[in-house]
């Protein structure tokens, strides 16, 4: 079972705090990917290199459900990152708890905002979904095996495995039942798109423990789907909030596995 350790929760919101260790970089341009619905506002950062690749990358926020947004601190890190390599980036928002929607809604707008990215994406064959924490969550139940790859960072895959008042809140809310059958049979880790699969997860992470990438990895390969895990030696959740080889090396991992 995954027990919360509540400091953690304070280490990763102050990690949010200031600006991104890299040269900052603005979007070429925001657009609406569907009509307006009650709730956040379905916008998207759209990032253009100078000599694209082709291959782009649609980027998901995390923030818990809760918090969050396309232009975080993390978001405008990786944008800049993968945008330096050739790589076109569309960073997306969607809709969370207590502010229109639930999971499912999340999903849906990630679901629309794939949709739109395939109508205007350089090469509609060569996108990759990349989803961090919460929105790793969500691009797992959003992905389909059109995607060229999909790379999800210590996301929470296995809802029925927390424990504690704090950390059980959450599913309750998701899923608006206290049903843990209902959380197992709808958590992410229950949904195995086909696309080729790189997790990257810290084993010193206290908000979502390693063993949920490693349970999903091995779910995976037991289906015979291409999947590759990376873990980094004491690495807290959100490292590509902070400065430091971790980002660099994730960020590379990235890079390589996209293109």
């Amino acid at each position: 079972m995954t027990q919360l350790r509540y400091g953690s929760i304070v280490r990763s919101l102050w990690s949010l705090r200031g600006a991104p260790a890299v040269e900052e970089l603005k979007p070429t341009r925001t657009v609406s990917y569907r009509a307006h619905r009650p709730g956040i506002a379905p916008l998207a950062d759209i990032y253009e290199p100078v000599r694209p690749i082709g291959t782009s990358v649609l980027l998901v926020h995390g923030g818990g459900f809760v918090i969050g947004s396309r232009d975080m601190k993390p978001m405008r890190f990786l944008a800049a990152k993968l945008v330096a390599e050739g790589l076109t980036v569309c960073a997306v928002d969607y809709r969370m708890i207590f502010r229109g929607g639930r999971l499912d809604e999340a999903v849906a707008d990630v679901r629309d905002a794939l949709a739109f990215w395939r109508a205007h994406a350089p090469d509609a064959s060569r996108i990759a979904m990349v989803g961090l924490s919460a929105g790793a969550s969500i691009a797992l139940l959003a992905a389909d095996a059109a995607l060229h790859r999909l790379v999800l960072c210590f996301g929470l895959y296995d809802m029925d495995h927390l424990q504690g008042p704090l950390a059980s809140l959450l599913p309750r809310m998701l899923f608006a039942t206290s049903d843990r059958a209902v959380w197992r049979e709808r958590s992410p880790g229950a949904a195995h798109p086909a696309v080729p699969t790189l997790l990257l997860h810290g084993d010193d992470d206290g908000l979502v423990p390693v063993e949920q990438a490693r349970r999903l990895a091995a779910a995976r390969e037991v289906l015979g789907l291409p999947t590759r895990l990376v873990v980094y030696p004491g690495a807290p959740h959100g490292f590509f909030n902070l400065e430091g080889s971790v980002a660099g090396a994730a960020t590379a991992e990235i890079v390589d596995y996209v293109r």
